[in-house]
């Protein structure tokens, strides 16, 4: 699963998104725990445009994806 969701952060269609995404599935999704990871593939099917909101102002995240916003944007260190 770890493999498909690296791929799918890859090819998301914007390069900030590929960005945002495909490094913190690279570096630190391994370390997140399954259920993390499934919150991860539920936050996929946002558009690029919604996670990047969300990881700027991790508030105006759905509560579902909170946990997994703030891990991103601690990543990234925002």
């Amino acid at each position: 699963m770890l493999k498909k969701l690296i791929y799918k952060s890859h090819y998301r269609g914007t390069k900030e998104g590929d960005f945002l995404l495909s490094s913190f599935a690279k570096f630190a999704l391994a370390e997140c725990s399954d259920t993390e990871q499934g919150i991860y593939a539920d936050l996929l099917e946002s558009t690029d445009a919604q996670i990047h909101e969300w990881v700027l102002n991790p508030q105006r995240a759905p509560e579902q994806f909170q946990c997994i916003i703030l891990k991103i944007a601690d990543f990234h260190n925002l």
